[in-house]
């Protein structure tokens, strides 16, 4: 059986395509745009060491590994999440991976130096994340957060959470597919990698388009080619990450 490590930050991006007045197309995720391999800063693994620790430090107190000895910065952007034109930076973390594919997460918005609303959640191994300006027209910047579900018998897969953050709570506004190695057919024992290119039109209900890309290359070196036509982007039943605001 082949194996496969899904290397999430290496193969796609998350990024930013225009601004959400312009009404363009903005890209969530491309599988043929590399991700820098780090989007965080020394002072953001400084207020999640300082700021953040102590609030949650016993929250997973029936798990040894969860006491904050492995808390991980995953990455950091820059937005307006609670508050309307104001400079805010949203900061991912990992507090502790609890098996394969799992991990005890968090995201805090940061203000002027001060964390003015953090929320932890059981979830995924949460790969990058980037901020999406105002994609449903509230005047609230929204966050897009890849998700690796880890490998399990060979196969691996990602997806693409589409997030709006308030003072009091997260709201999702669709988790799509971005990454599989497994066939669309189900087969056993065989493997397609396919990514998903994800776009949205901006608007009061913003629209989701899906652009499937098949890998013409190999791991080491994927060649994402597109495959047929657009089509709208579905949200992954059952998927629901559970936010809860620390106080």
């Amino acid at each position: 059986m082949r194996t496969k490590i899904l290397l999430g930050g290496l193969f796609v991006c998350l990024f930013v395509g225009v601004d959400a007045f312009a009404q363009g197309p903005v890209v969530i995720y491309d599988p043929v745009r590399k991700a820098p391999e780090k989007n965080f800063t020394d002072a953001d693994e400084q207020i999640v060491s300082t700021k953040i620790l102590p609030t949650i430090k016993t929250r997973w107190s029936d798990d040894s590994s969860c006491d904050g000895s492995s808390l991980t910065v995953i990455g950091a952007a820059d937005g307006a999440f609670t508050k309307k034109a104001v400079a805010q930076r949203a900061v991912l973390y990992e507090m502790c991976q609890t098996g394969n594919g799992f991990a005890n997460n968090g995201i805090a918005i940061v203000e002027n130096g001060n964390v003015v609303a953090n929320f932890v959640a059981a979830g995924g191994w949460n790969l990058y994340i980037v901020r999406l300006a105002d994609i449903n027209n509230n005047g609230f910047d929204e966050i897009a957060i890849e998700t690796s579900g880890g490998m399990h018998q060979g196969y691996a897969g990602s997806s693409s959470n589409v997030i709006e953050v308030s003072a009091a709570s997260v709201k999702s506004l669709g988790t799509f597919l971005a990454y599989s190695n497994e066939c669309e057919s189900l087969k056993p024992d065989e493997y397609c990698d396919r990514s998903y290119k994800i776009t949205t039109k901006p608007g009061t209900r913003p629209s989701f388009l899906s652009q499937k890309y098949l890998n013409k290359g190999d791991d080491e070196k994927p060649k994402w080619v597109a495959s047929g036509k657009p089509k709208a982007a579905k949200t992954i039943a059952g998927v629901d990450t559970k936010y809860e605001l620390v106080k």
